[in-house]
């Protein structure tokens, strides 16, 4: 009989602590403000604030959030704020920007003052496109500093460009013209609540247990015409019946999906705890081969988020009062990593995709790990711990740096989990187990209940009693040059190579690379010919090439993705001489290789027991 115990009881104590600490520096009593945000030009890329804030005289302390959730990072666009004014009544009041802590403002408040009067623009940053718009609200709001997040209340409206509906989990109290005013609700909630307009909007219910819906905006008609072409509905509401079998408990009282169509975003997202948002392509979600390429990255990655990351959140990412940070992010590789691995899970068993999607995409993430020389010197945490600047560099010795690998990484070491608990219990359990009893834990509203690494180990002890702290400490924590492979052995699969392609993936979307030569020559090719990165120890490394190195010829042939992998798949002696233009000088370098063209892929063990197939089937959900 497999030991469990009440997790109530810790998770409530942990939180109770975080909120304590955070709200020793808030003011005794809430501090209303109203926010109207006017969008009515949003084509022309511009929004209007204005707040209405109860204050008190003397100094006070104005911020614009930095630190925003599910970003990690201080990534709010500060740079897009402008035309800031303060006024007390009819007087215009000076302030002046803290000099170390640039997105605070400090102003004085006048005696005898209570209301001061904030307005503010708002460029660029909302518009998704001159059909679409996405109030993210904390590109839209100043709040006072000393006021703990949870207990700053706020009354938001928004005014729409004429004709135009909005979409979000917030309450409607009132509608007049443009203007939508919503119910109260904490600061926190706000910027946990986004809203997306368009004049081309369609609510698609779902048909799932959990009460869900689907919101979907276009920049025509015949996006949303078209946007069930290829059963998405029937794919979500799937998607949020496998959150039912998987968690068991939800924390909000319904889910609404937003899901903007764009060729201006066409791959971008968000977790909200009961409104995520993705971006896809122009009709993206009537495109089979889109809902497959952006499902497991996107579609149920930001939405199981609602569980792994809003819910149950890392207490050293819970630990400040406001949205000023800094944040430490040391757990990403369970924030994102276990969440990795919840969407290839949850994607598969939806729809999105089949289970040999999943491989493929498997077998080329793992053979990065495989070749990535950086993993000798530093190790994964590492990647999280520095999240924020990992965010934007993509290739330029890439493979030397490390990237934000806790996520896929730490998506292997989580399978790895997976298989040792259905080992060691005979199949009477699994991470899925762990899942519910970690994530999902009861029925509750969206609130958030922290957890640390200790908290994370004794939740897997009580599944499947095992050493892992040290399971942990020597994947994550140390440095570790092996390559998680161990996990998808485990599972009965292994990594191979041959001349057959890899399918399509979401990040070709992000970034253009045309040919994926990294484990034949050592090199990733972008569209234009140009080297996106270099693979240490290569045959194109030991040849002098680098990365933003252009290709012109091959082989004295004009450069072409088909001539590159023609004479990758027989070179001639042996050897393959490639023209690039380097800065202003043309050079040749001779790469000598022979090994034809290597794409990654899995294939089973023989003898062995298929736990990858079984643990990407669909479940039915289980009163337990």
């Amino acid at each position: 009989m497999i030991q469990r115990f009440s997790f109530r009881t810790f998770t409530s104590s942990l939180f109770a602590a975080v909120v304590l600490t955070a709200t020793v520096y808030a003011q005794q009593t809430t501090t209303p403000m109203t926010l109207v945000v006017d969008e009515s030009q949003a084509p022309r890329r511009i929004a209007f604030v204005h707040e209405e804030i109860q204050v008190q005289p003397g100094p006070l302390s104005l911020a614009y959030p930095m630190w925003i959730p599910g970003e990690h990072g201080p990534t709010g666009p500060i740079f897009q704020f402008a035309a800031l004014r303060i006024r007390s009544g009819t007087t215009s009041l000076p302030w002046v920007r803290d000099p170390e802590e640039i997105a605070t403002i400090h102003v004085t408040v006048p005696a005898r003052t209570n209301t001061i009067s904030v307005d503010f623009d708002t460029l660029i940053e909302n518009t998704i496109d001159d059909h679409q718009l996405l109030v993210a609200w904390n590109r839209v709001v100043l709040y006072p500093r000393n006021v703990d997040k949870t207990r700053l209340m706020i009354q938001p409206a928004l005014v729409l460009p004429a004709n135009w509906k909005q979409a979000s989990s917030l309450q409607v109290t009132g509608e007049a013209g443009n203007r939508v005013n919503f119910a109260p609700l904490s600061l926190e909630r706000l910027i946990d609540s986004p809203v997306l307009a368009s004049d081309y909007l369609r609510v698609f219910p779902l048909h799932s247990t959990w009460p869900a819906e689907l919101d979907v905006t276009g920049n025509s008609s015949h996006a949303l015409e078209k946007a069930n072409d290829a059963h998405a509905v029937d794919i979500f509401s799937n998607l949020v019946d496998q959150d039912r079998a998987m968690f068991g408990f939800k924390h909000w009282e319904k889910m609404h999906i937003l899901v903007s169509q764009s060729a201006a975003l066409p791959f971008d997202g968000l977790e909200h705890e009961n409104s995520p948002w993705n971006s896809v392509p122009d009709e993206g979600l009537s495109k089979k081969d889109d809902l497959e390429m952006f499902g497991f990255p996107l579609l149920a990655h930001e939405q199981s988020h609602s569980w792994c990351g809003k819910y149950r959140r890392p207490a050293e990412l819970y630990s400040k009062p406001d949205y000023q940070g800094p944040e430490r992010t040391s757990l990403l590789w369970v924030y994102e990593g276990l969440n990795e691995y919840i969407g290839f899970l949850l994607a598969t068993r939806a729809g999105f995709n089949d289970a040999e999607y999943m491989r493929d995409y498997l077998a080329r993430t793992t053979s990065t790990f495989v070749h990535e020389t950086a993993r000798s010197t530093t190790p994964l945490v590492d990647t999280a711990t520095e999240d924020w600047v990992l965010r934007n560099p993509v290739g330029d010795w890439m493979y030397l740096r490390r990237g934000q690998d806790y996520y896929d990484e730490g998506a292997l070491i989580w399978l790895r989990a997976d298989t040792i608990i259905r080992e060691k219990t005979q199949d009477r359990a699994s991470l899925d187990d762990f899942l519910r009893n970690f994530l999902g834990q009861r029925d509750t509203g969206p609130i958030v209940a922290p957890y640390t690494r200790e908290y994370v180990e004794a939740a897997l002890q009580a599944i499947c009693p095992y050493d892992w702290h040290n399971f942990f400490e020597t994947r994550v924590y140390h440095v570790n040059s092996n390559p998680p492979t161990d996990g998808l052995e485990a599972a009965g699969w292994r990594l191979v190579y041959n001349s057959t392609p890899n399918r399509p993936v979401f990040f070709m979307e992000l970034i253009p690379v045309e040919s994926f030569q990294g484990a034949s020559i050592g090199i990733d090719v972008e569209k234009d010919g140009v080297i996106l990165d270099v693979l240490p120890d290569s045959p194109a490394y030991q040849a002098g090439l680098g990365p933003r190195m252009k290709i012109v010829a091959v082989d004295g042939r004009a450069y072409s993705k088909e001539v590159l992998e023609e004479t990758i798949a027989q070179p001639a002696n042996g050897k393959i001489t490639l023209l690039v233009r380097s800065f202003d000088t043309v050079e040749t370098h001779e790469v000598h290789y022979a090994g034809g063209l290597r794409y990654p892929h899995l294939e089973r063990i023989p003898g062995t027991k298929d736990y990858l197939s079984e643990i990407l089937q669909a479940r039915a959900y289980h009163d337990r």
